[in-house]
C-alpha cells in the first residue's frame, strides 16, 4: 500500500511497528479487559486473513486483524505490542480464563470452530490436466453508454421473442430446439437461436432425483445456512453438445414471423443434450445465495474466467488447506458484475466447479457468513 494511502491512525501503527522491539502477541478481548488494556485495539477491522467465525448465535471473534498485501509476501500486523513481561502475564491470565492464543511467527493456527486464512490471489487447479480457474490480465472496463435501439433494432428484437415464445408453446417440457430467424429480403444475416430453458423444481428431494436422472452435478446441501434462508429453488440448465453454423442449419419446420421475417427450427435429440451446471438458491425476502455446481470444460482456456475491476477485491482463501478465490466489488463499482460477494473452489478430481454468489447489494450477510457456507460444503 502507497504511504499517501494510509490513514493517520494507520500510519501511527506503521511507525509503532518499526519502533518498538516487543514479540507482535494477539489475545482475547476478555485478557485485554484483565491487564487494564481494554479498548486499545480498533473495533472495526475489516476481515483477518486468519478469522475465527463466530457461531450462529453472533459470539464476538476471538482474532484480531492481520491484513496481507498481495504480491509483496509479507503482512502489514496491526496488533497490540506489549513487553515481555506483559507477555508472560497476558499468557498466565488466559490459561487461568481458558482462552487460547496465536503468535504470529509462521504458520497461523488456532484450535477452534472454523477459521480460514486470508492469502494473496493466484489461480486454483480445476481439472487434472492443468485446467485453472483464474480471472483475466486485464480487468474489465465500462462500455460506452448505450445509444437507443434503432427501428430495425428494435424489429428483430421483437421477432426473435416471438420466435421463442412459438417455439415454446409447441414443445414439451424436456424438449429443447435450435432454430435460426432471416428475412426474406436478405438485408441482414441469419442468426441462430438456442431453446433450452432450465429444468426448475421446489424441493431438495425432487432437485436430487432430477440430478441423478440427467446425469447433472449435484450440489449439496450446505451445513449452516444464515437464520431465515430456506431453499427457494433449484435448477439444472441444459446445454447443447454441439450446435450447427447457422449457414448450414437445416430445420424440420418452418414458421411466418410477418413482415418477410421467417423462423427455421428443429428439435434436438436427446444424446446431443448435456446436464453441466446445476444451482439450489436459498432466499430469504429478497436477498438470495445461490450455490451451484458446473462440470468443466477442459477444452476452454481458462476453464473458469473470474471477472473482475479495477475495483474488485481478489483474494484467497484458506479453509484447511482447502483454497478458494474470494471476490468483492467495491460499493463504487461501475460495471455490476453480478454479485456482491462470491467464492469459488474446485474438485479437480471430479473436475467439478462450486460457486457460493451474493447478488443483492443491500445484502446484510457478511463476509464470514459467505465464507462459512462455503466451509460447511466441504466436510
Amino acid at each position: 500500500m502507497d504511504k499517501s494511502e494510509l490513514t493517520s491512525e494507520e500510519r501511527f501503527l506503521k511507525h509503532g511497528d518499526r519502533s518498538a522491539n516487543f514479540i507482535p502477541v494477539d489475545v482475547h478481548e476478555q485478557v485485554m479487559t484483565a491487564l487494564g488494556l481494554g479498548g486499545i485495539l480498533p473495533a472495526a477491522e475489516e476481515q483477518t486473513p486468519l478469522q475465527t467465525l463466530p457461531p450462529k448465535e453472533g459470539a464476538p471473534n476471538v482474532m484480531r486483524r492481520l491484513k496481507t498485501e498481495a504480491g509483496t509476501g509479507r503482512s502489514r500486523r496491526r496488533i497490540l505490542r506489549i513487553p515481555v513481561q506483559g507477555w508472560v502475564a497476558a499468557l498466565l491470565v488466559m490459561v487461568l480464563l481458558g482462552g487460547g492464543y496465536t503468535q504470529y511467527s509462521g504458520e497461523l493456527r488456532q484450535g477452534a470452530q472454523i477459521q480460514y486464512k486470508v492469502l494473496p490471489y493466484k489461480p486454483l487447479l480445476a481439472t487434472k490436466s492443468g485446467g485453472m480457474i483464474e480471472k483475466p490480465n486485464e480487468p474489465l472496463i465500462p462500455w460506452p453508454a448505450k445509444a437507443q435501439l434503432s427501428k430495425e433494432d428494435e424489429l428483430y428484437k421483437m421477432k426473435y421473442a416471438k420466435g421463442y415464445n412459438a417455439i415454446e408453446k409447441l414443445l414439451l417440457p424436456g424438449e429443447y430446439a435450435t432454430y435460426v430467424i432471416k428475412r426474406e429480403d436478405g438485408k441482414e444475416e441469419s442468426h441462430l437461436g438456442l431453446y433450452c430453458p432450465p429444468i426448475i423444481v421446489k424441493d431438495y428431494s425432487t432437485y436430487k432425483t432430477s440430478v441423478e436422472k440427467h446425469h447433472a452435478p449435484e450440489v449439496k446441501q450446505p451445513g449452516y445456512m444464515p437464520d431465515g434462508y430456506t431453499l427457494d429453488e433449484a435448477f439444472i440448465k441444459p446445454s447443447f453438445i454441439k450446435v450447427e453454423d447457422d449457414k448450414q442449419f437445416k430445420g424440420e419446420s418452418e414458421i411466418d414471423l410477418g413482415d418477410n421475417f421467417r423462423m427455421t427450427w428443429k428439435r434436438e435429440k436427446a444424446e446431443n443434450i448435456a446436464y453441466d451446471s446445476s444451482t439450489l438458491v436459498y432466499k430469504k425476502g429478497k436477498i438470495q445465495v445461490r450455490i451451484s455446481a458446473s462440470r468443466v470444460d477442459e477444452k476452454a482456456t481458462p476453464v473458469e474466467s473470474l471477472l473482475w475491476t479495477k475495483t474488485t477485491k481478489v483474494e484467497n482463501i484458506d479453509i484447511g488447506g482447502k483454497q478458494l478465490i474470494y471476490l468483492e466489488p467495491s460499493s463504487n463499482e461501475k460495471i455490476d458484475l453480478g454479485y456482491k460477494y462470491r467464492l469459488v473452489w474446485s474438485d479437480p478430481e471430479a473436475q467439478i466447479i462450486y460457486n457460493v454468489s451474493v447478488r443483492q447489494e443491500k445484502s446484510e450477510l457478511t463476509k464470514d457468513e459467505v465464507i462459512r457456507i462455503a466451509a460447511s460444503m466441504m466436510n
